[in-house]
């Protein structure tokens, strides 16, 4: 029992509430200030006035006011009183500009005003139990997806990991193949054979709209003649003697984890591997209760496990893995479909867990 939660006060409950409405409408002015140029121009800038900054961006004046008031209040600007200037500190514009900071958050307002408008559908498919399929989103939200995928999976953390998978690797260099299971909009996929020019590799996905936009973007890539995709299941690929199974943050979405990693280890070529990528957490929950494994939860919630039960919704299947399965979980997962051999590989990746999977 957490103590300091269950004596807190009802005024205190409120207080936090507040702070959660702030958090949230502070996620959008990030964005807005991106769209708007006002990042940009605060970088670097020294302190400016609420005035200054709207003459170099064009923006009115009371308007970049409040917004810069509202990024003080927030911790992301200092204000100077005695000059009633702002200040966009380093670190800040470091991890704003220079980091994944409004990568991140763009990405992620797209796929909140997707989920915002359709959050009565969603709403009532959740309290019926039916879950909610990828393909009951928008194009606005897959778009989201695949930013944050960018963000979260960069192609020299891809090919940190692949580095690592010993003989894998070096027939991967000479050619061999990979499939990609839940490829989305082909992302990691094109990493992949980005960074294996002699292979042939195979993005699977069960959503048509994203196979779509997966081959659009390998032919705008140039490389549609090693890279395709095709739209299938999990649990029934096609072809045999994959040098390579991937999974990139796929596996806690699918309704049948087990299931899944059965046919992935049933595909494999004998020396084969599973390359499984998921997000990095803690095996109690416990110690997922913090920022970050808050978000992870929420997501979970409002997208991952919501995909993963429609699969299995009324058929009394296994239960989905969840966001935050923890590397305990994951091993046994790979356990149950027969992979004997199982090891972290070391990648400094602060967002995930990379397990490589042997039978």
């Amino acid at each position: 029992m957490n103590t300091a939660i269950e004596e807190r006060t009802p005024d205190a409950v409120v207080g936090q509430l507040v702070d959660e409405l702030a958090g949230s409408l502070g996620v959008l002015l990030v964005a807005l200030g991106t769209r708007a140029g006002l990042w940009k121009e605060l970088a670097g800038a020294g302190p400016v006035t609420a005035a200054e900054l709207a003459g170099r961006t064009g923006v009115a004046e009371p308007l970049v006011r409040e917004w810069c008031r509202a990024q003080a209040a927030g911790g992301y600007l200092t204000y100077q009183p005695e000059g009633g200037t702002f200040l966009l500190p380093d670190g800040v514009a470091g991890a704003l500009l220079h980091g994944p900071g409004l990568a991140m958050v763009d990405a992620c307002t797209d796929m909140f005003r997707s989920m915002g408008a359709g959050f009565d559908e969603f709403a009532a498919a959740f309290a019926a139990g039916r879950g909610f399929g990828w393909h009951r989103h928008d194009a606005l939200f897959w778009h989201g997806s695949d930013a944050l995928t960018r963000v979260a999976l960069p192609p020299e953390l891809i090919g940190a990991a692949l580095d690592q998978l010993g003989s894998v690797t070096a027939t991967l260099a000479a050619g061999g193949s990979v499939i990609d299971v839940g490829a989305g909009y082909g992302t990691p996929t094109l990493a992949v054979a980005g960074h294996f020019p002699a292979a042939r590799v195979l993005g699977i996905d069960y959503h048509e709209a994203s196979v779509v936009q997966a081959r659009k973007t390998a032919a705008e890539a140039g490389v549609a003649d090693r890279v395709r995709f095709e739209v299938g299941t999990a649990t029934d690929l096609p072809g045999s003697g994959y040098t390579l199974v991937t999974f990139f943050d796929s596996l806690h979405d699918l309704g049948d984890p087990v299931g899944a990693l059965v046919q992935a280890r049933t595909v494999l070529a004998p020396d084969g591997a599973v390359m499984l990528v998921e997000p990095l957490a803690a095996d109690r929950v416990e110690d997922n209760l913090t920022p970050s494994g808050r978000m992870s939860y929420a997501v979970s919630t409002l997208i991952c496990t919501p995909n993963a039960v429609s699969q299995t919704a009324g058929t009394g299947g296994p239960a989905p893995l969840g966001t935050q399965a923890g590397e305990a979980l994951l091993r046994e997962t790979a356990a149950a479909a027969g992979f004997t051999h199982v090891r972290r590989v070391p990648v400094d990746a602060p967002l995930n867990l990379v397990l490589e999977l042997r039978p």
